[in-house]
């Protein structure tokens, strides 16, 4: 039974100033998924123990930098079968004032200024 309560669970971050989240901007998506998925907003520090509830975790216009630490839990997350949806706006990391490009580089990608 946890196993199907974890593939059906989306992880928002909030714990970083997103620019959205599911009640702020993300309105019509988080009715839309609610039908399948269960819906959950992150507003502490990022650990491996709180992604290890959810099949998705998304950061959506993170305005703050992120730890070692939230790095390291978020990599092992990935590693373990996790998926990370990862979105910025314009500007990139300079005008949204993180370092995510500091994990995304590990895999081949990165957000351009």
């Amino acid at each position: 039974m946890e196993d199907k309560q974890q593939r059906n669970t989306i992880i928002f971050n909030a714990s970083k100033s997103e620019l959205f989240t599911p009640s702020n901007g993300l309105k019509s998506l988080n009715r839309k998924l609610r039908s399948q998925w269960k819906i959950m907003n992150n507003k502490e520090e990022i650990t491996l123990d709180r992604l290890s509830n959810a099949s998705i975790f998304a950061l959506c216009g993170s305005r703050e930098k992120f730890t070692g630490a939230e790095f390291s839990a978020i990599k092992t997350y990935m590693e373990t079968g996790g998926s990370l949806l990862v979105m910025l706006g314009e500007g990139g990391e300079s005008r949204f004032e993180t370092n995510l490009n500091f994990l995304l580089e590990e895999y081949g990608v990165f957000v351009n200024n």
